[in-house]
């Protein structure tokens, strides 16, 4: 009788583990703690976290990028994306960065020249790229030169860029235009052992989880270029250029900038 009993408690045991399905072993294996500190490996992309400070500060506003029919000059476009400038809703971005990089979505104009500054918390003028962008169309970096012409960005203090694209050199009424903000900060220790241990793809989760929206988005677009058919990139770009509602753009191809003109 009681080896009867026995296997019947063993029967028993065995339908309980078979329902406790494969969805609660993932529940599970979620709520263990990362190994030696660095994030898990996502498996969805990275989202973007705007700090409160941010969101509740308001940026220059820009002059609204003129739609296919409504470029004047030599700037005609076929295309439905605007000029766009590849930051948060409100044009406030941060950096960890000296020399932080800037992204924006170029459409096929007419255009021969698009022009970048960067003015200092005064609204002097540091730093001025001249592009050639003839047929060019796609995500575009520009990056700040480390030289002696060019101060690093101080910690603590806000920057204004200025991103133009020509449409007729003799009518400047007529560039299309996008104004922003940047703001270098500082790290915490913690967060710069994350990113110690971290890998090339936890980087751009904790750049972007603690509101570090420009090397969030460099080190992606960086690992995108280095790895043009991962579709791990691929889907990790469309996430975060999404969560700041960006998604439009998140197809257009990255492209390689050429040498600015003097």
């Amino acid at each position: 009788m009681n080896k009867i009993r026995l296997k019947a408690i063993a029967f028993c045991s065995i339908l309980l583990i078979g329902a406790f399905n494969a969805c609660q072993f993932a529940d599970m294996a979620k709520s263990l703690p990362p190994v030696q500190g660095i994030p898990p490996t996502e498996s969805g992309g990275p989202r973007f976290a705007q700090p409160r400070e941010d969101i509740d500060r308001s940026s220059p506003p820009s002059q609204p990028s003129r739609g296919p029919e409504g470029v004047r000059g030599g700037c005609g476009s076929n295309r439905q994306l605007n000029l766009t400038a590849l930051v948060p809703q409100n044009k406030i971005g941060r950096t960890v960065s000296d020399y932080p990089t800037f992204f924006f979505y170029l459409p096929k104009t007419e255009a021969q020249l698009a022009e970048f500054t960067l003015l200092d918390p005064r609204g002097k003028e540091i730093y001025k790229q001249t592009l050639t962008i003839s047929n060019l169309s796609g995500v575009i970096g520009v990056s700040i030169p480390a030289n002696k012409n060019v101060s690093p960005l101080e910690v603590g203090k806000n920057y204004r860029w200025n991103f133009t694209v020509i449409c007729d050199s003799q009518d400047r009424s007529a560039d299309l235009l996008e104004i922003g903000t940047v703001r270098r900060v500082e790290l915490s220790a913690d967060i710069r052992s994350q990113l110690e241990k971290a890998d090339p793809r936890q980087k751009t989760f904790i750049y972007a989880e603690n509101g570090i929206w420009q090397d969030a988005l460099s080190n992606l677009a960086a690992a995108r270029r280095a790895n043009p058919n991962d579709p791990v990139f691929t889907t990790d770009w469309e996430s975060l250029l999404d969560s700041v509602t960006l998604g439009k753009i998140a197809k257009e191809p990255i492209i390689v900038q050429n040498e600015p003109q003097p």
